[in-house]
């Protein structure tokens, strides 16, 4: 039963017992008052719903301020039994509980326990976008009517709002939570508009003449393989168009390419079916000629699909009124580009016949989990125009002025498009304040800057390893100074190795950025270059004097950008080619010892370890003052002073003692052998000498033993007395010309000492190199460059 019914049958009741107690007739006083009920139960019931509508709201925001409170309560971190996954409990747990485990899995991380993240809100609008999840969840709960009239409106008023600031007019917009969806849906409109069976037959339609799509070989191969494969039209279906390699950009479509190539699949029977062109997008940000390739697409008949961040800049011109001619359809993520997190994506394109759109799901709203057009809504209605087009001018501003900079800065190469060095300098004021074409206005503006520190002359190809980490070492410098606002990425580049990337585009804190905050990034880059140009010439002079000295032992280490590291052999080990074991343990053990006291005189000195798995001395960067003759005397005579030290000359002592206990040994052992040999008759008293005269022993040269001090080698002396000549162990066979040498002693033990001092670790250092020192007086800073993934 209704509530208007309920009250009602009361209101009848009411009007029975009037009616007998005034006498006037039932029909007439029950007419009367049931109207008049009725409107006040209506104004009642409106009232009732306008109470509960506000004390939802009320409920939602006193919750939601509880809800967030838990998990913005700072806490410990919990221990690794309550932070493993367990199976589902039986049992309900309170929220809190669930919160409090949801906190510790975003603030920590077992592997780096010593850092806590958290979550970052720059401003008012990132704010009311991440508020806005929550009242669009809210939303669905409203009756389906007014939910599908509620979301139609904020599609249509997000959709003007877009097209009018792109100046997309005859357009229309697709809004998709997944970056690729917008594209795959207009691919599919495609397909239903080139195959006009294909809503019947499926794929079986294509197998005629199957569909194509074509992207530039520099643009990420991530957009055309997922729409191939969405459309289940398979990775064969993509087609790479070179880059101009001749004239016009390197990293630009070659247009007369595209051209032969659609000619070519229109002959064969095939169908294009889509051109992704790019202008700024992906890793190096190239700007195809878009003007050029829609008018091959147009001869054509091919959809033209643009992508990048220069997209942005349609919405700088104070001529909003004149369409923009940019392709068929383009990509927006208007959350990158404006810094404000939790948008969609927004696909703007052109509309074909009607079933083509319904049927591609173009026109579909999600309102099951939430209204996505509710964030977007909210924050463009926030910005304004005058917002939006703000930010992303200020994001290509900076970009540019970055990007002119890097342009003069000697062994600086500059990966992205570079400012025509002909046409007079065009700034982003210039593009607003006087009308210009749009192929003008994408190739001028910079949403990208690509950059690597190269050697002087290397204008194409790869970097070599080294330099690879001088670029490493720089991203790291730099990141670490200016880093909170302007993230450097570290990336590699197939052709050309690790490069230096930053799109403002891309950063949630761009439009809080000032020129004055990027000129501490250009003086931070000409502080560490001057460092990086410094080390290289320093490296040269480095290596030539570590060549003339006899003790010192220039040694590769890998993924350092420093200078390189140094060894100290001792001239026990000179003469050694390749050093056996013991030798290795004694050389490692010295040099650990030594980085131990160099850090006495300067804390820049590190230990390393080279290649080969063996300690070295560590030198870092350095700048042009750095004096390396006094860096590296001191390396030597530190060096020698810890050779002929007690430590070390304690070590002789246990090689030679241990060489009389070996020699002592091994004439025992011959002994004892020799008695089993001759047989025990020749030993015995009066019998011995019978035997002996009867049969002779065999005359045998005296069979000593000798200890070579600087090989640490116990050998036997026959060839002593046999050759009457004495062979150092290890001299070279070239020594002697072409004279046959005699052969090695037949008894050759290695005596290796005992460790001279316990408090020294004498074992490979990998597993207990200490971290790289502070930048100092004499090493600039650490040189350590860490890996990074592609």
């Amino acid at each position: 039963m209704s509530v208007v019914e309920g009250i009602t049958d009361q209101a009848e009741e009411a009007i029975t017992e009037a009616a007998v107690a005034d006498n006037v007739p039932d029909e007439e006083v029950q007419e009367d008052n049931v109207e008049g009920n009725i409107q006040e139960e209506d104004l009642h019931v409106q009232e009732t719903d306008e109470e509960e509508e506000e004390s939802a709201f009320d409920v939602l925001a006193k919750f939601s301020k509880e809800f967030l409170d838990v998990l913005g309560h700072a806490n410990e971190p919990l221990s690794e039994d309550e932070r493993k996954c367990k199976p589902l409990a039986t049992t309900p747990r309170h929220y809190s509980d669930v919160l409090r485990l949801l906190q510790d899995l975003i603030q920590y991380d077992q592997s780096e326990p010593d850092i806590t993240y958290s979550i970052e809100l720059p401003d008012t609008i990132s704010r009311i976008s991440i508020t806005s999840h929550i009242l669009s969840a809210a939303l669905t709960t409203l009756h389906p009517q007014q939910l599908r009239r509620l979301a139609t409106r904020l599609l249509s008023d997000t959709s003007l709002w877009v097209t009018r600031l792109f100046r997309k007019f005859e357009s229309a917009t697709c809004i998709t939570e997944d970056q690729r969806e917008g594209v795959v849906r207009v691919g599919r409109m495609l397909l239903h508009s080139k195959y006009p069976r294909y809503a019947t037959d499926g794929h079986l339609t294509l197998y005629a003449r199957p569909p194509l799509i074509y992207v530039a070989a520099t643009a990420h191969s991530s957009l055309p393989m997922h729409l191939a494969t969405a459309l289940g039209l398979g990775g064969g279906s993509v087609r790479v168009v070179p880059c101009n390699t001749v004239v016009g950009s390197p990293v630009a479509m070659d247009t007369a390419a595209l051209d032969r190539m659609l000619a070519a699949d229109l002959a064969a029977q095939k169908k294009p079916l889509m051109v992704i062109a790019n202008v700024g997008g992906g890793v190096l940000g190239g700007v195809d000629n878009v003007t050029r390739i829609q008018e091959v697409c147009q001869s054509h008949d091919v959809w033209l699909h643009v992508e990048g961040h220069n997209l942005a800049a349609l919405t700088l011109p104070n001529s909003p009124n004149l369409p923009a001619s940019v392709g068929d359809s383009m990509m927006l993520p208007l959350g990158t580009w404006l810094g404000v997190p939790g948008l969609p994506f927004v696909t703007v394109y052109r509309v074909l016949e009607d079933r083509c759109v319904h049927a591609a799901g173009l026109t579909a709203l999600n309102m099951h989990v939430r209204v996505d057009t509710l964030q977007l809504w909210i924050t463009l209605m926030s910005l304004g125009s005058s917002g939006v087009s703000g930010r992303i001018r200020l994001a290509f501003e900076l970009g540019q002025q970055l990007q002119h900079y890097l342009a003069d800065v000697p062994r600086v190469r500059l990966l992205s498009p570079r400012p025509a060095d002909s046409a007079p300098h065009v700034t982003i004021a210039d593009l607003i304040s006087r009308p210009s074409s749009t192929a003008q206005l994408l190739e001028t503006v910079c949403g990208t800057v690509v950059f690597q520190y190269v050697p002087d002359g290397l204008e194409d190809g790869k970097n070599s390893e080294y330099y690879d980490n001088l670029n490493s070492w720089l991203c790291q410098v730099v990141r670490r100074e200016v880093g909170g606002y302007i993230p450097l990425e570290l990336v590699s580049i197939e052709g050309a190795g690790y490069v230096l990337r930053w799109s403002p585009l891309e950063g949630p804190f761009t439009h809080h950025l000032s020129p004055p905050a990027l000129e501490e990034l250009i003086q931070c880059l000409d502080q560490q270059i001057d460092i990086l140009n410094a080390t290289v010439k320093q490296r040269e002079v480095f290596n030539e004097l570590v060549g003339q000295s006899e003790n010192l032992q220039l040694a590769e280490i890998p993924q350092w950008a420093g200078l390189g590291g140094v060894r100290y052999i001792p001239d026990v080990w000179l003469a050694q080619g390749a050093l056996p074991d013991s030798a290795k343990e004694d050389v490692n053990f010295l040099n650990s010892h030594l980085v131990e006291q160099l850090k006495t005189t300067d804390s820049a000195f590190s230990l390393g370890e080279g290649s080969d798995g063996m300690n070295c001395v560590r030198f870092g960067m350095v700048t042009e003052e750095t004096d390396l003759q006094e860096l590296l005397a001191l390396v030597y005579n530190t060096g020698k002073e810890i050779e002929s030290s007690s430590k070390f000359i304690e070590q002789m002592t246990q090689v030679v003692k241990k060489g009389i206990e070996a020699a002592t040994e091994d004439l025992r052992r011959e002994n004892e052998e020799k008695i089993w040999q001759e047989g025990l008759l020749r030993h015995v008293p009066l019998v011995g000498s019978v035997y002996n005269w009867l049969s002779p022993p065999p005359q045998q040269g005296v069979r000593g033993r000798t200890l070579d001090l600087n090989a640490g080698v116990l050998e036997s002396t026959e060839n002593i007395y046999k050759y009457h000549m004495q062979i150092r162990h290890g001299e070279a066979a070239a020594a002697h010309g072409d004279a046959k040498l005699p052969p090695a002693p037949s008894v050759q033990t290695t005596v290796s000492p005992a460790p001279s001092s316990p408090s020294h670790s004498r074992t490979s250092s990998a597993s207990s190199r200490p971290a790289p020192p502070a930048p100092a007086s004499i090493v600039t800073s650490a040189a350590k460059t860490e890996p990074v993934a592609g």
